[in-house]
């Protein structure tokens, strides 16, 4: 029964992250595209604003661009970093968190709450999205 029930779980979990990207691209190759996007696990298409990725390619300096990947995940778990608890990984993707929301820790994994999301969402929200895991 354990079985089903996660073989369930993890069918729902896909059903809720198919707005994410089948891979996600360099800032560098998205600041060279016209109209810059992302293809998703659905196959339809995220089209990131330009003048979004102007933004985040000045609080990076110019060799970080091609290994920055967007959009920037927040991971959300049901209980795994605690309620309103989100992670973003990787180091220069943290980095950008942390010059938009202006925290100073170093590493390449930050946990930001409710109104950090709120903040980083409003300030970024073409080149951010919700990654629901367990």
């Amino acid at each position: 029964m354990e079985d089903k029930s996660f073989r369930i779980l993890s069918k729902q979990l896909q059903n809720m992250n198919r707005h994410l990207a089948k891979s996600r691209v360099d800032l560098e190759s998205l600041l060279k595209e016209e109209k810059p996007k992302v293809i998703l696990r659905d196959g339809s298409k995220h089209i990131l604003k330009k003048e979004e990725l102007k933004k985040l390619a000045s609080l990076l300096p110019e060799s970080m661009h091609r290994r920055v990947r967007l959009p920037v995940y927040i991971e959300l778990s049901s209980g795994k970093y605690g309620s309103g608890t989100a992670r973003v990984s990787g180091e220069v993707e943290c980095e950008v968190v942390r010059k938009v929301l202006g925290k100073d820790d170093n590493g390449d994994e930050l946990f930001i709450y409710r109104p950090d999301m709120k903040k980083l969402r409003k300030e970024l929200p073409t080149t951010t999205q919700y990654m629901f895991t367990l």
